[in-house]
């Protein structure tokens, strides 16, 4: 059975706002990784790199759905990633602004518990940046 992680946040800005965050090379550097390299196309490879990382993070760009959702799969590199999913789907908040959904499944079930945590929480602290940077137009990325 594949194990997923999954992140919720409310953020007072609008969805465009999001999208461009989500879809960008300025975008991503300003909640992501300064190292973002990103083409707005289905298709594409967006790459990655983190401080003190031996490898690029490559995702396929898989759709675009202007402000509604994001989905990327990952192409290898970092260990037990390769054939993972992530998607961004973003929707009217209750109380204003946009509900951000991230989902990022298909993890194998002998990846192991603790890289899987740490894996759970940087991504939590992703989306905690990605709130931030929408919110305020401050860019402080999450992972230098």
């Amino acid at each position: 059975m594949d194990r997923g992680i999954v992140h919720r946040v409310d953020v007072q800005a609008d969805a465009p706002t999001l999208f461009r965050a989500l879809t960008t090379t300025d975008g991503l550097k300003g909640f992501w990784t300064p190292g973002s390299q990103v083409e707005p196309e289905v298709g594409t490879v967006a790459v990655f790199n983190f401080a003190g990382s031996p490898v690029e993070l490559k995702l396929r760009i898989d759709r675009l759905d202007e402000g509604k959702r994001v989905a990327w799969t990952c192409l290898g590199d970092f260990p037990y990633w390769q054939g993972t999913t992530m998607t961004w789907e973003l929707d009217d908040a209750p109380e204003g602004g946009t509900r951000v959904l991230f989902r990022h499944t298909g993890w194998p079930d002998d990846y192991p518990d603790g890289e899987f945590g740490s894996v759970n929480f940087a991504w939590g602290l992703v989306v905690g940046a990605l709130k931030a940077y929408a919110e305020t137009g401050e860019p402080k990325p999450a992972l230098p």
